[in-house]
């Protein structure tokens, strides 16, 4: 096997004065020993630049074997290898920056806007609002009644790309279901168009997608990965009942074992039903609103269709959303502001419980570590985590959580154990959370 071109380790380019010594060699075959080839010679010249030429081949022969695989191709030789994948490379979302104005708010009261609040234009007879989310959390007063907060589209693409002054309101449907006020309070803006919808994801981002994409058609890696990769999933699972007994069938507790068999084999093209649990990110809508498939249970479900055989069907199902918060005692250093460190325990929270998966437990060492990396904290003490909605259908041996009107509180050192169908939450202006600082 030669030392260049393919090898075994991939393609080797041949080095200029390799190439300039063949052709040396070639000369003296062709034309004798006696040829000139020093470094002055009208001949040498022109044999330098052919060589030249051919390093530039070479270059050229690397650049086409590389392109044939996904982990080093780039550019549109990338993008031909999605395509014959069915994986297009991927619009990029529209960003900016929103003011909120708060109107006509009561004295002594503030109003909070959580994370992924949606925003809009006006829609028209023929052109629908255009929702963005925002990324960060606002408190209005009538002390303080504008912040500023970045937005990003909730659609990719040029669409999100609006002019300056098109935003103008709250979603009322995210109001109604997110906001304990009227949205008709809260006015939003942008003084400058958003950007960024014209452009396309990066090679490595879009590689990722690509070697991470199933090969098989039908298996429940290549549903999740179809699922995983909409905007607004920030999680799933998939239960396929052939993979065991459902007991929570209200047939299994009624069903007689002693005379009859309790399950048979589906026949051909009767329909097959497996779950898909869901969880939305905030500011992304379950349900479509706007009379398209906008919403994340009908994008789901064309997602799904494109590996699903026939007579095999989704069954939707959405995850509860558990909030968690904590009651503890803090102890601060002299000289620092109370206020700003409790900020950054619930921002590092915040952090930590939103990132959390389907079913994944709250750790109390976590949390414990992330308040004591705090600067200016000395102690956190009598720390308990609170959870939101109750626990249903679970018995406790020992010590059990501490049941108060709309919160469950743990005991020292316990763990917040969720159900594969629940997700954590966590708001910076929740009622679970309660932190006292002490003087002591």
């Amino acid at each position: 096997m030669s030392d260049f071109g393919i090898t075994s380790d991939g393609f080797a380019i041949k080095p200029l004065q390799e190439i300039i010594n063949d052709k040396a060699a070639l000369a003296r075959e062709i034309f004798g020993d006696d040829i000139d080839l020093r470094s002055t010679s009208a001949f040498r010249q022109i044999m330098n630049i052919v060589a030249a030429s051919d390093l530039e081949l070479w270059k050229l022969g690397e650049s086409s074997y590389y392109s044939c695989f996904p982990s080093t191709a780039t550019g549109d030789a990338l993008d031909l290898l999605g395509d014959d994948l069915g994986i297009p490379r991927r619009a990029l979302k529209s960003h900016g920056t929103v003011v909120l104005t708060l109107e006509g708010g009561k004295n002594g009261r503030s109003y909070s806007i959580p994370a992924g609040a949606v925003v809009e234009t006006l829609s028209t007879a023929t052109d629908p609002a255009v929702r963005f989310r925002t990324l960060q959390r606002a408190s209005l007063t009538n002390q303080a009644p504008t912040v500023s907060v970045e937005v990003e589209a909730l659609a990719r693409g040029p669409a999100g790309n609006v002019a300056k002054n098109a935003i103008k309101q709250l979603n009322p449907d995210f109001a109604r279901a997110k906001l304990s006020f009227d949205p008709a309070l809260v006015t939003a803006t942008n003084a400058n168009a958003t950007m960024g919808g014209e452009n396309f994801e990066s090679d490595e981002g879009y590689r990722l997608a690509i070697l991470g994409r199933p090969r098989t058609l039908w298996t429940l890696e290549a549903v999740r990965s179809a699922v995983i990769a909409l905007d607004g999933v920030r999680d799933c699972r998939l239960f396929d009942p052939l993979g065991g007994v459902d007991v929570s069938q209200s047939k299994f507790s009624f069903f007689s074992f002693g005379r009859g068999r309790f399950g048979k084999q589906r026949r051909v093209g009767t329909p097959f039903y497996f779950d898909i649990l869901v969880a939305v990110a905030p500011g992304f809508f379950w349900e479509s609103t706007t009379g398209k498939a906008d919403g994340v249970q009908d994008l789901v479900n064309l997602a799904v269709d494109e590996v699903r055989p026939i007579s095999v069907f989704p069954n939707l199902r959405l995850a509860n959303d558990v909030q968690i918060g904590l009651r503890a005692i803090i102890m601060i250093q002299p000289g620092h502001d109370a206020d700003a460190i409790i900020g950054s325990i619930k921002d590092r929270l915040e952090r930590r419980v939103n990132s959390l998966g389907l079913g994944n437990s709250v750790l109390y060492s976590q949390v414990i570590y992330d308040c004591k990396d705090v600067t200016g904290l000395i102690d956190i003490q009598q720390l308990h985590l609170r959870r939101n909605p109750p626990l249903m259908g679970s018995i406790a041996f020992g010590r059990s959580p501490r049941f108060n009107s709309a919160v469950i509180e743990f005991p020292i050192g316990e763990n917040i154990n969720l159900q594969p169908d629940e997700i954590a939450v966590f708001h910076v202006d929740s009622q679970l959370i309660d932190i006292q600082v002490s003087n002591t």
